[in-house]
């Protein structure tokens, strides 16, 4: 699954992807990038973007947009 931060252009955004394994993966990799702890939740987001070519999820900590990814991370292994 990719994953890239919530910033103001997509092509700031763009520079920060990573590819993380599952959903405890992203867990870590929020909270290494200084967001607090909360329900983090993942929903379908606008459908595919065609100019990344990623069928777009939103990332949300208690309601708060901090990203996107790739995938819907409910098909994702939990470490």
């Amino acid at each position: 699954m990719k994953y890239r931060p919530h910033r103001g252009s997509l092509k700031d955004s763009m520079r920060e992807v990573v590819e993380l394994p599952s959903i405890d993966a992203l867990k870590e990799h929020l909270r290494l990038m200084g967001w607090p702890n909360g329900v983090v939740q993942v929903e379908k987001y606008g459908g595919f973007d065609d100019r990344i070519g990623w069928d777009t999820y939103i990332v949300t900590i208690d309601g708060n947009a901090v990203g996107f990814t790739d995938s819907d991370l409910t098909q994702m292994p939990i470490d």
